[in-house]
């Protein structure tokens, strides 16, 4: 059997209010053995200079029985009084121990599943200063919940789309050796594909890691948002005119923002790489500019499929793919607007997306700091 933790709270809120009562009783025992005599010679006419009621013409002093029976009479009053003063003291400190205890406990145990790996068990609502505490640790919990939820899902998404390709390049590996397969053009111009996937994909990885880690090294800078969206128009002019899609953007006075250059033309080719893989044949896609305050907004936006709500909502998701077949087909790594989010958040910005549904385009808005 295990002793008394004396270090436990209820233990030291009963050595606490058991110190304070046994404080009060001895300096109110104190106080009576001083004063109280006195008193009551005064009282009974015995400290006078002429005498008193019971001491006799000469006497100013009181009787010794009647002293004795007075200092006994008190001393009863003060032992009654410290075993009053500790009966309430240890119902108080049993009271407020338990009520102190119960959700200091609760939060012990609850940290003690979250570092098993159980977050689903919230710990019950509080008062005070404890109920802030337990709100503060189950949303702690809950974000460790989704932590622990990215992360499996991540592993999987990765698994998965690592899966086609090596099984790709290992099938055309072992069709070369059995002879199935003749070495030549066709068959180079698929593995390179299938190892050129797998390299973005793993570069993907690495500037998303890096931008949601905090680790990217940014230059931010005044930067002229009209030129870095020409140029990104520049850099898909051949990709659009191969699909017959209209790619404009009206050039505008310098309209300087606050963001990394190299950052920001990755993030106009994901947008832009983005729109032109989705908008149909014959198609539009358009940049704009426009200022909002101390915010500048850049849009791209297209006349494309659309997205419906819960596609709108889930977008900027690793690995998500309004359209999976299609992506895939383009190469696409399902991590193009993921990364996209993380390097606009990195430079202090934000990003949305807005569709009026299937069949009506899609428009994507980045708002960065006016420099």
């Amino acid at each position: 059997m295990s002793g008394i933790d004396v270090g436990r709270l209820r233990w030291r809120l009963l050595a606490a209010n058991l110190a304070v009562a046994a404080a009060g009783v001895l300096a109110v025992a104190a106080g009576v053995w001083l004063a109280a005599p006195r008193a009551f010679e005064t009282a009974m006419g015995t400290g006078g200079p002429g005498g008193g009621m019971m001491g006799g013409a000469g006497g100013g002093m009181m009787d010794p029985v009647l002293r004795s029976a007075f200092g006994n009479s008190v001393g009863s009053a003060l032992l009654l009084g410290l075993a009053a003063a500790v009966l309430v003291a240890v119902v108080a400190s049993v009271l407020v121990a338990t009520r102190l205890s119960r959700p200091i406990d609760e939060l012990a145990a609850a940290s003690r599943r979250v570092a098993r790996g159980d977050y689903l068990q919230p710990i019950p609502p509080g008062d005070g200063e404890l109920g802030e505490l337990a709100d503060s640790f189950n949303q702690m919990a809950a974000a460790l919940a989704s932590t622990e939820q990215r992360r499996r899902d991540l592993i999987g998404d990765v698994a998965h789309e690592l899966r086609t390709p090596i099984a790709s390049v290992r099938g055309y590996v072992e069709g070369l050796e059995a002879g199935v397969f003749a070495p030549g053009p066709e068959t180079w111009r698929v593995l390179d594909e299938q190892t050129a996937r797998l390299e973005r994909l793993v570069d993907d990885l690495a500037v998303l890691w890096r931008a949601e880690s905090n680790d990217l090294r940014l230059e931010i800078g005044p930067v002229d948002a009209a030129s870095a969206m020409a140029d990104a128009v520049e850099r898909h002019r051949s990709l659009a005119a191969a699909r017959r899609i209209s790619l404009a953007f009206e050039a505008t006075r310098p309209t300087m923002v606050r963001a990394d250059r190299v950052r920001l033309a990755q993030v106009l080719d994901n947008l832009v790489g983005n729109a032109l893989r989705y908008t149909n044949e014959a198609g539009h896609v358009w940049l704009g500019l426009a200022a909002e305050g101390a915010w500048i907004a850049l849009s791209v936006a297209d006349d494309g499929p659309g997205l419906e709500p819960e596609q709108a909502a889930r977008v900027f998701e690793r690995f998500y793919r309004a359209d999976p077949s299609r992506s895939r087909d383009a190469g696409g790594s399902g991590l193009g607007l993921a990364i996209t989010r993380s390097l606009v958040d990195a430079m202090g910005g934000t990003i949305a997306v807005s569709s009026s549904g299937p069949g009506r385009g899609t428009r994507f808005t980045v708002r960065l700091p006016a420099a």
